[in-house]
């Protein structure tokens, strides 16, 4: 008797377990239907994604400046403004579209296109003619004109309002002899100059004998050999009987040259 009750207690006890564990599935079944109605997924803790990074905006390059400071591509092909053009920019040169780098002997490092500087004060010298030249020698001249030639025609009272009679870049031996060595002017490293304009209308020719313009002359002689490797102009040779030719040709020993004889 006893026996046949126990056995009767286990089956309760089973049938109980039983309809315990179909109300928690019923349970857990009624939970996901509802997170279904809802949108919300559950997720699996084993599959759970780190989040992306946002995604890069479209349109947007990296540009980097090479070690040497030369400019590097922009989209499309264009080139970007080397760190010395920007310099010439940032001191007063207006630049203008590139005239070419040429090839060969006749090649141009870094070039830049310009026909009008930015003083100090504010007042803009116009170059008769754009020209090209290399950037290194753009900043020379630029230094020249602001500084030394700015400051000489402020002892004169006056302001410089053009530069007369000038020559940059020419794939061409010197003197235009083509038995002669490559020029200057053919890498970008030369300038000619025949004279000043001022504001107030007055000239000062450089292969000039007016008596009253000398000592402009002669100041402007005296800063172009200091700050220019070679100078030759009127007294020199005739090919520069009426213009200065200034480069920044390094020769050994530091050797320069300056030849200009001022009347």
């Amino acid at each position: 008797m006893r026996t046949r009750q126990g056995r009767h207690d286990l089956a309760v006890i089973a049938l109980c377990l039983d309809l315990s564990l179909l109300m928690l599935g019923f349970a857990a079944l009624a939970r996901d239907r509802q997170a279904e109605e809802q949108g919300v997924s559950q997720p699996d803790p084993a599959r759970v994604a780190a989040p992306l990074p946002p995604r890069r905006p479209s349109g947007l390059t990296q540009q980097v400046e090479p070690a040497d400071g030369k400019g590097v591509n922009e989209p499309g092909g264009a080139a970007a403004p080397s760190s010395c053009i920007r310099t010439f920019e940032e001191r007063g040169g207006g630049v203008l579209p590139s005239g070419g780098a040429g090839a060969g002997e006749c090649a141009i490092d870094d070039p830049v296109t310009f026909q009008q500087l930015v003083m100090q004060d504010g007042s803009r010298v116009e170059l008769d003619s754009a020209i090209t030249v290399r950037c290194p020698f753009a900043l020379e001249l630029l230094a020249w004109v602001r500084d030394d030639l700015a400051a000489l025609a402020s002892r004169e009272n006056a302001r410089i309002a053009k530069l007369s009679g000038v020559g940059g870049y020419a794939c061409r031996a010197r003197n235009g002899d083509t038995t002669a060595p490559i020029s200057e002017h053919a890498s970008g490293n030369a300038f000619d100059v025949g004279g000043l304009l001022m504001q107030d209308g007055r000239a000062v020719t450089f292969a000039g004998k007016e008596p009253l313009s000398r000592s402009t002359r002669e100041a402007v002689q005296k800063s172009a050999c200091q700050r220019f490797t070679t100078v030759l102009g009127p007294g020199a040779d005739s090919s520069h009987k009426d213009h200065l030719h200034l480069d920044m040709r390094q020769r050994p020993r530091g050797f320069r040259i300056c030849q200009w004889v001022v009347e």
